[in-house]
């Protein structure tokens, strides 16, 4: 597998703290994190030095504060959870990063972008939030609207909702590869309650509290883009391919844990692009 640079130490705090490490899927651990890191931001330096960067979903701001290590001029993160925004902010601040330098808020995506002028941010960082959105197209529209120059996206697809989740054994008999290359959109039902946050819609269900998450395929995202008039590139993950894989590898909790996280994006269970 390729080698990448350190953007996040090992002994970082914003490691050390992180409580997703050991998911299966996308773990913020050291490799995970810094190989995410390498691809969708020092790759497209262009895109990140010098820049104003809003951050959709930031969760504790690691991809924000990764940004202004990379030379990033400001970076605004929003994120719907109170406790992860605090969280972010005592990390930024024992970083001793200046204050003139970014921005942590409790923010709904959709009222943030509304509420911002047109072309206000150069890029716009979209990295495992798009299919928390019920509209996934308008929240994409938005931030074409927003963004000067470009608009990094990284989100499962729908070949998610095959592996993943209480009705993903229903999900399975009934898609094929033939039918993920379609330009279609399956919405999953999920519980609203994460590790350490909460999903800002849910609803009461047969007696349970759940939400929904968004899961078109690479091919509607691509007729999305096309639609809007943005140029795309999607991004490779091949250098970091460890072995081939398909969904179909990933369907027991057995062939989770023994996965690798590069798994997810050479399945296509996992997508990236660089709009423009």
């Amino acid at each position: 597998m390729k080698k990448f640079p350190v953007v996040i130490a090992e002994d970082s705090p914003f490691l050390t703290t992180e409580t997703r490490h050991t998911r299966w899927a996308i773990p913020y651990s050291f490799e995970c994190l810094n190989a995410r890191i390498d691809n969708l931001l020092t790759r497209n330096q262009n895109c990140i030095h010098g820049k104003r960067i809003l951050d959709i979903g930031s969760h504790m701001g690691t991809f924000a504060y990764s940004a202004l290590e990379l030379g990033a001029e400001f970076v605004l993160g929003i994120d719907t959870e109170e406790k992860t925004i605090e969280r972010g902010k005592e990390l930024f601040r024992n970083a001793k990063v200046p204050e003139s330098r970014y921005d942590l808020l409790v923010d709904d995506a959709f009222k943030c972008l509304e509420n911002l002028e047109e072309g206000s941010f150069d890029t716009v960082l979209c990295l495992g939030t798009l299919y928390y959105m019920v509209e996934p197209y308008r929240l994409l529209k938005l931030m074409q609207r927003v963004a000067k120059e470009a608009v990094l996206i990284d989100t499962f697809t729908a070949a998610y909702a095959a592996i993943q989740g209480k009705d993903a054994p229903q999900v399975y008999p009934s898609i094929n590869e033939e039918s993920l290359k379609l330009p279609m959109m399956l919405t999953a039902l999920t519980q609203p309650e994460k590790k350490d946050y909460r999903l800002p819609h849910s609803f009461p269900y047969n007696d349970k509290d759940l939400s929904l998450i968004t899961l078109p395929t690479s091919a509607l995202l691509e007729v999305w883009f096309q639609s809007l008039g943005m140029q795309f590139t999607p991004i490779s993950w091949s250098e970091y391919k460890n072995r081939s894989c398909t969904y179909h590898d990933l369907l027991t909790p057995e062939q989770k844990k023994s996965s690798h996280w590069v798994d997810v994006y050479t399945s296509g269970v996992r997508t990236s692009y660089l709009l423009k």
